[in-house]
């Protein structure tokens, strides 16, 4: 038995139809689109009049309340309306809801459909699938004229500030990521190991609802201030965490700024580097436009007083382009960027590395983080001949500890130039992740059976889990021969805390394991986002 709603959009208000079974596709799904006429003047007729009904369901239950409110009825009900739009929970298995705003069926909070050409039989049971990071998603081989269409024109760039782009910056400035960031073509073990967990995180972000929810939603938005608030969140938190050290080693919210950004959607995620949010990066005038506008910004600042090196990302989730802006001492600016690369990986993808996660990871090498650590003073610098910088080095790749490599930052420019390296690798619950593994991770620790019954909250199905999940060698203090499994978080054991301490397992195979959120559970987000991890024995 399977419960779920049909659903009916009206002038932005939802009007919900509580089904107690048999709400599968061969179900209520069948009966859903069934009132859709298939001849294009009688749909007409049909869609007006669904429409007018709609709005006389709508007076009728104000006529009962005395105020305004967004919800009419009760959510217990078998009717009510809504300005919320409802969602799948354990409750609730399967939600039909045909768009009257947007004229799209919606399945499970998702498009699918045009309303006026919905497949039929066979073919509408076959293109419900499921993407390879477990959402409910249209099949890949529907045939394009019965998928959806609502993207919306974008604004186009002001005309001034692409020539003033063609003024300040040639061709050739256009340069790819390694190249503009002065950086080798082979990439570094470090560099290997920070792309290989930050593709994993990101793929953990891409099995949350406000992903799978909001970025099919951007295709609508048209400027940078439309962009959901959420999504900003989410977007800040993925660059905060690839330019930042990755060291978890609390088990609690990493990102503690709240969102600080203008209504233009800029704002500084590291000391060196700026965002600028930005919608239709793929359209090569909007990027021109927006880094021209961002120069002028820089430009306008007052004169450094020795050239002053300015990272800027354009992000639009799906692509990013990075640029690096010198600003001289005479006020003179140069600057050169990347094109447009992709950055989150398709629903349907079959790998979780982009151009855009390696150019933000090159990003990540080139940065000072000294930031991070602590001062040095004459109190703390041991006196005498220095010791060489690769002693240092093999000193603190027997550190795990974060606090401790802090500490060794600051006996010496030599130890702290070792410990700020050491720090760019990858650190989980004071291991020190070495390098990735190749095997896959068990798929009953990724996605547990329990998860099914125990939550309320959004939990997509199992998709390919090599694009969430992976194992890594590493190591603490001078133990060796450890490997850390890392996926997507499961819903609290307690519902009063969404972060676990380390515990020991009770998977046969690991010693302990635990969970850290990226993003906590309040405000804006009542998913978030965290990620487990198992350390084992090789």
């Amino acid at each position: 038995m399977s419960s779920g709603y049909r659903i009916y959009r009206h002038n932005g208000w939802y009007h919900v139809y509580f089904n107690h079974c048999n709400s599968h596709p061969d179900g209520l799904g069948q009966w859903a689109i069934a009132e859709i006429p298939k001849d294009p003047q009688l749909y007409q007729v049909w869609l007006s009049n669904v429409r007018l009904k709609l709005d006389r369901n709508l007076e009728k239950l104000r006529e009962l309340y005395k105020e305004p409110r967004d919800t009419y009825g009760d959510r217990s009900f078998r009717f009510y309306i809504t300005r919320t739009q409802p969602t799948k929970s354990t409750r609730i298995q399967w939600v039909w809801e045909l768009d009257c705003d947007r004229e799209i069926l919606h399945v499970d909070c998702r498009p699918f459909f045009r309303l006026a050409n919905v497949p039929r039989g066979e073919l509408f049971l076959s293109s419900i699938s499921v993407d390879h990071f477990g959402h409910r998603a249209c099949s890949k081989n529907l045939p394009p004229e019965y998928r959806y269409k609502w993207k919306v024109g974008m604004t186009p760039p002001c005309a001034s500030s692409v020539e003033k782009y063609n003024q300040l910056v040639p061709k050739v400035n256009v340069m790819s990521a390694r190249k503009l960031l002065g950086l080798p073509d082979r990439t570094g073990n470090c560099e290997q190991v920070r792309s290989a967990l930050y593709q994993v995180l990101v793929g953990t972000a891409m099995r949350t609802w406000a992903v799978a929810h909001d970025i099919p939603l951007l295709e609508q938005v048209s400027t940078p201030a439309d962009i959901p608030d959420r999504l900003i969140e989410l977007g800040r938190a993925m660059l905060y965490i690839a330019l930042h050290p990755m060291i978890f080693c609390k088990y609690e919210y990493h990102l503690r700024q709240p969102v600080t950004c203008s209504q233009d959607r800029f704002q500084w995620v590291h000391p060196e580097v700026c965002v600028q949010f930005q919608t239709h990066l793929e359209d090569g005038d909007t990027l021109k436009a927006c880094i021209a506008s961002l120069v002028a910004k820089i430009g306008d600042s007052p004169k450094p007083e020795v050239k002053r090196r300015t990272f800027a990302i354009f992000f639009s989730f799906t692509h990013l382009s990075i640029a690096q802006i010198n600003v001289h001492r005479d006020g003179s600016v140069d600057t050169r960027h990347t094109p447009a690369l992709p950055f989150l990986p398709s629903f349907f993808a079959t790998t979780s590395s982009t151009p855009g996660i390696s150019a933000l990871v090159a990003l990540s090498m080139a940065l000072d983080n000294s930031h991070i650590l602590p001062s040095q003073s004459n109190s703390t610098v041991i006196a005498g001949p220095p010791l060489p910088v690769e002693i240092w080095h093999r000193i603190a790749s027997y550190v795990s500890s974060c606090s401790d490599l802090k500490t060794l930052a600051v006996l010496s420019p030599q130890s702290r130039s070792a410990a700020q390296s050491v720090l760019r690798y990858p650190h989980i619950a004071g291991h020190r992740l070495l390098r990735p593994l190749s095997e896959a991770v068990d798929p009953c620790w990724v996605s547990p059976r329990w998860c099914r019954a125990l939550q309320e909250d959004y939990h997509p199905q199992d998709g390919v889990q090599e694009l969430y999940s992976r194992a890594f060698v590493a190591s603490q203090d001078d133990q060796s021969g450890l490997s850390i499994q890392v996926a997507p978080g499961d819903p609290p054991l307690r519902p009063l805390s969404r972060s676990w301490s380390e515990r020991s397992s009770s998977v046969a195979w690991l010693v302990k394991e635990g969970q850290f959120d990226l993003i906590p559970v309040d405000g804006i987000h009542t998913l978030g986002w965290s990620v487990k991890y198992g350390i084992s024995r090789m």
